[in-house]
């Protein structure tokens, strides 16, 4: 095969060039004829779908010969097939798929003349949505339908006399008129300024017809309106005439703001010669002031990506955010409501209260003197001393007390004269006199100790406490 190809291969393009000639032709021809291929072909190939009208006479239709269906003056088919069925003519009407679903059960049809020929259509008032969709092969029925009237049966509609008064008339105007088809034309052409002008009245009839009817419709609107609400307009005249009533009180007064008002006029004056000073000085400071104004669009357009980057968090996060945490601002408000009230007392005592920590932390310069914070250390350092040791009864805090002789003898005199303080003195647990002080001076004596006895009264006793033990 591919040997006889390329042996005969001019033949072999020959052939294919003829038969895509004849290819080419025969579509043009098809479509010249007006025949469709069924859907399923591919290009091609076009989808219908039909729809029937019922008529009273379906005279010069002839299916096959492109005889068109239109609807609001665009072509969406053709008459594909008519019918007889109970004395009625049906034409059958193939619409363009891409149309379905555009005509509705209540669709008119008209069959008029595309031409004198009788070159017929079919004329589609597609209906109402509310009908609902006329269906496939659905029906329109024939007192929704209207066919072509011809000239004869018009005038056979008409009695014997008129139709003789209508021969005389159009015989008579034959006659007349023969011979002067030229003079006709020049007096039809004179006429042409009257009919322009008689155009422009007619619109402007029409422009006026328009605009009364619209204002009639609003007039009957407006009074519909009111009769509606004569009670609110019954009020607003009584409230009305109360306003004027007290204006007709208030007369002195009124006068005696009249008289006050050249006064303002005059302040007002001498105020926008002021103003007019100012304006003045604003203009070389405005003037500066243009150069940063310039250089607000690039910096505003320079913020457009901040702002497009941050629009998503604020509408996603933000306001999300803001709208639950309402209901928690609104109770805060009573709340926040007192702290301002507080806000004043608060503010003094946070003043104090840093006056006082700056007190403390405040470290004097020089090496003599030490801050508070300084001491604070050995404070800390002594309490570790005071109650580091303890037992199972508690912290045993150690101290010193330094009492002299003439106290201890006294504390003796005060335990045996009075039981009470003598038990209070016992539980104190101070050493007796006799064991401290060897020779203890008699108190209201006046007795003056030997020498030696100095000594004795600056000896100290030691004592031991315990937190919580009575010891």
């Amino acid at each position: 095969m591919r040997k006889a190809v390329r042996e005969h291969l001019r033949d072999f393009v020959a052939i294919l060039a003829l038969v895509a000639v004849a290819a080419g032709v025969s579509t043009v021809i098809l479509a010249n004829q007006r025949l469709t291929l069924p859907g399923w072909m591919p290009v091609v190939g076009k989808d219908f779908y039909t729809i029937t009208g019922a008529f009273s006479t379906a005279q010069a239709v002839t299916p096959g010969q492109g005889q068109t269906v239109d609807l609001a003056g665009v072509q969406v088919g053709e008459i594909s097939k008519v019918r007889l069925s109970g004395g009625q003519a049906i034409i059958t009407m193939r619409l363009d798929e891409s149309y379905r679903g555009r005509v509705f059960s209540d669709a008119n049809a008209l069959l008029r003349p595309r031409t004198g020929l009788k070159d017929m259509v079919v004329e589609l008032t597609p209906g109402s949505r509310d009908a609902g969709r006329l269906p496939e092969d659905g029906r329109i029925p024939v007192s929704e339908t209207l066919p072509d009237v011809n000239l004869d049966e018009i005038l056979a509609g008409l009695d014997a006399d008129t139709r003789d008064y209508l021969r005389l008339l159009v015989g008579g105007g034959a006659e007349g008129l023969r011979g002067n088809g030229v003079a006709l034309r020049r007096a039809l052409k004179r006429f042409e300024p009257t009919g322009t002008a008689l155009r422009e009245v007619n619109e402007q009839l029409a422009t006026r017809k328009t605009n009364l009817r619209r204002v009639i419709h609003n007039f009957s609107l407006l009074t519909e309106e009111l009769g509606s609400k004569d009670d609110q307009i019954a009020a607003f005249v009584s409230s009305s005439n109360a306003v004027f009533s007290s204006l007709a009180r208030q007369d002195d007064n009124l006068r005696a703001t009249l008289q006050e008002l050249p006064k303002a006029l005059t302040a007002t004056q001498d105020g926008l010669g002021k103003v007019d000073g100012l304006a003045r000085e604003l203009r070389p400071a405005l003037s500066d002031l243009r150069p940063g104004a310039r250089a607000l669009g690039p910096a505003l357009r320079g913020t457009r990506p901040f702002l497009r980057d941050t629009t998503p968090i604020i509408r996603d996060e933000l306001r999300p955010f803001s709208r639950d945490a309402q209901p928690f601002v609104r109770e805060l408000r009573p709340t926040m409501r007192d702290l301002s009230a507080s806000t004043p007392d608060l503010t003094s005592s946070f003043k104090t209260v840093n006056a006082l920590l700056n007190t403390l932390t405040y470290n004097p310069p020089g090496a003599k003197q030490e801050g508070y914070l300084f001491w604070l250390s050995w404070v800390n350092h002594l309490g570790a001393t005071l109650f580091g040791t303890q037992d199972a009864h508690g912290p045993i805090r150690r101290g010193i007390v330094v009492v002299s002789c003439t106290s201890l003898a006294v504390l003796d005199q005060v335990s045996q004269t009075n039981q009470l303080l003598g038990t209070l003195v016992g539980l104190l647990n101070a050493p007796r006199t006799a064991s401290v002080c060897p020779r203890a001076p008699v108190p209201g004596a006046g007795t003056t100790p030997a020498p030696g006895a100095g000594t004795t009264t600056s000896r100290t006793a030691a004592k031991q406490t315990s937190s919580g033990r009575g010891e």
